[in-house]
């Protein structure tokens, strides 16, 4: 969350932002101030414990299998 002010330029304008964490909460406050920015934001509810529990696919970083803690 304390990163995204600073990054503002890494995001891409024209496209909708789908913010995640692992419950919903962080992503949906960060999702709202992105919106009063300008930026056309969602933020994706129940976050990555959600989709892990609906079976969605999921991939990490270092190539093993992924979790949500």
């Amino acid at each position: 969350m304390g990163d995204v002010p600073a990054r503002l330029d890494d995001l891409p304008e024209a496209d909708p932002l789908y913010v995640t964490c692992r419950g919903g909460g962080r992503s949906a406050r960060v999702a709202a101030w992105l919106n009063q920015n300008g930026f056309d934001a969602v933020n994706v509810a129940g976050g990555m414990g959600d989709w892990e529990a609906a079976g969605k696919p999921m991939v990490s970083e270092t190539g093993a299998p992924p979790t949500v803690v």
